[in-house]
């Protein structure tokens, strides 16, 4: 994908220069390189793309494949565009930082964006290092632990810098040897069998880096069940470094309930929440289609009092004694039938579990919130009633233009022009083909005069072109940004000199006024390019 590429490499030229950014363009148009092959497509020396290629290796951004034991072969280079475009979510990782550990927390995923991986001790000597820092060296190290205990950061091994592609494939390898002649069900076994493999290969690294602390059996005999975050420690040989997927469970977890106040009230977003909070420890994936269940008693157990007491929604009343108050347990299961209800389809009732088990139902959210975020944008630039005559075919599937106009209620004049701007912009399709099955002839001579000619949404299609623009308009926004720096580059120089630092006032009235329009362009481009990025996570990540 091209647009992502141009966005991959303003991201890298940003953070690493263009040697890096050129290298990791090539290899992203491109695909797996070796390294005569980029040295043939970006006319750089060896050396310059052997440091570009350490410093994307480093910040975990690209691959590499080793030869297997016995043979010959190149090494090959990978880029992840997916790790690359984790980096606009810096600011966002920060914030969660600063909510759950405060200033220190801030500063280890600082140094992790900086350094790409680090020890603890690394940290420890940073810590040593800053004066005014150096008293809080046991909070920091408490943090850091407790980052990796709940996997906000997670130990680097060998085998990650190698890509979950090739370690998939190996596992392949490995399974296929088992047979001599493959049947298309053996086929199946051997793929099903690789991917547990890899999963539970991934499994056992999650909670690599951590082990217990050397305790006295007998004096902490009353902890031996449970493990404390005071009983574990950090490997100080093993790198760490940010796990964008946990980070990315929790902003979609936020964007759900934040769904869920939007279409209820703030107390089915606590409901939600309680959800989340309960399987906190049991979410390993996005790509998971439920959250791990609960009971309304589990739930009740988790919302505060104060949340309960509300009193924002109507029970029907007991109908022997009208006058009894509802239970706890009967306000959480009215909030649960009330998100079940609800056609976003929050909840889903899981009953080959048990009785009265239920979870948030992510397959169906996915799409609710991806066709939310379709008719807001068609809404805002075509109108209300082309937003309608969308919905209409989403919801009733492929229908003539006299349907159309029928359940849209509108003259047949701006049904027809509606309908055309929505197939300008690429919303809805018709095809023309005879042989397409959205063409159903009234005659036996198939003339397209005398055809039911069929209007359509492809979602799918529409989903990955809006994110090809998305990513086209990230792209010029990180453009506008560097442009809007090289301008006032004269004034950046100013800003960076030790005295101006110490004194804000050697600068004139000019420069001052520059430096404030300078930072609200720069905030206006960070605000759009945040509200992007959750474009971004709905419409691929979630």
């Amino acid at each position: 994908m091209s647009q992502q590429a141009r966005l991959c490499r303003e991201i890298i030229e940003e953070e690493f220069g263009p040697f890096v950014a050129k290298v990791a363009h090539q290899i992203l148009l491109k695909g797996r390189l070796t390294l005569p092959d980029i040295v043939r497509f970006t006319k750089l020396t060896p050396k310059q793309i052997r440091e570009s290629l350490v410093v994307l290796i480093q910040h975990g951004l690209a691959f590499f494949t080793e030869a297997v034991e016995g043979q010959k072969e190149q090494t090959h280079y990978q880029v992840s565009a997916e790790q690359t475009l984790m980096r606009l979510r810096m600011p966002a990782i920060m914030q969660v930082a600063e909510e759950r550990w405060e200033e220190i927390g801030v500063d280890i995923c600082r140094l992790l964006f900086i350094h790409g991986r680090m020890k603890i001790g690394g940290v420890r000597d940073w810590v040593k290092g800053d004066s005014k820092r150096k008293d809080k060296m046991d909070q920091y190290i408490k943090a850091f632990t407790k980052m990796a205990n709940e996997h906000y950061i997670i130990a680097v091994l060998p085998e990650h810098s190698r890509s979950a592609v090739d370690r998939y494939l190996e596992a392949e390898q490995k399974e296929s040897e088992k047979y001599t002649i493959t049947t298309a069900k053996e086929i199946q076994a051997i793929k099903k069998s690789a991917l547990e493999s890899v999963e539970a290969e991934y499994g056992m690294l999650e909670n690599a880096g951590l082990k217990r602390k050397a305790i006295d059996a007998i004096s902490s005999a009353h902890k031996r069940m449970a493990v404390e975050i005071e009983d574990m420690e950090v490997d100080e040989k093993i790198y760490f470094h940010i796990n964008y997927e946990r980070f990315n469970i929790l902003f979609r977890n936020n964007s759900v309930m934040d769904y869920a106040i939007e279409r209820i009230n703030r107390t089915a977003g606590q409901i939600v929440k309680a959800f989340f909070e309960h399987g906190k420890n049991k979410i390993r994936s996005l790509h998971e289609n439920d959250s791990p269940s609960a009971t309304p008693m589990h739930i009740a157990n988790i919302i505060p009092q104060d949340v309960i007491d509300q009193g924002d929604i109507v029970l029907q009343p007991d109908l022997i004694n009208p006058g009894k108050k509802p239970s706890v347990q009967d306000i959480i299961t009215g909030y649960i039938t009330l998100l079940k209800i609800d056609s976003a389809g929050f909840v889903r009732s899981r009953d080959e579990l048990g009785s009265s088990q239920y979870s948030i139902n992510f397959l169906k959210l996915r799409e609710n919130m991806k066709r939310k975020l379709l008719e807001g944008l068609v809404r805002e630039k075509m109108g209300v009633a082309t937003c309608r005559i969308l919905r209409i075919l989403i919801e009733k599937g492929k229908l003539d233009e006299s349907q159309v106009q029928k359940l849209a209620m509108l003259p047949p004049k701006d049904t027809r022009e509606k309908l055309a701007l929505l197939n300008l912009r690429g919303f809805v399709e018709i095809q023309a083909n005879r042989l397409d099955v959205n063409e159903v002839p009234r005659t036996a001579d198939r003339a397209p005069g005398r055809s039911f000619h069929l209007w359509y949404v492809p979602l799918e299609k529409i989903y990955e072109e809006l994110l090809v623009d998305v990513y086209r308009t990230v792209a010029n926004l990180q453009q506008r940004r560097r442009q809007e720096l090289k301008v006032r580059s004269r004034l950046l120089e100013k800003l960076n000199r030790q005295d101006v630092k110490e004194n804000i006032d050697l600068l004139g009235e000019g420069d001052k006024a520059e430096i404030t329009q300078m930072d609200k362009v720069l905030e206006r481009i960070e605000i759009s390019k945040k509200r992007l990025d959750q474009m971004i996570m709905i419409l691929r990540d979630f």
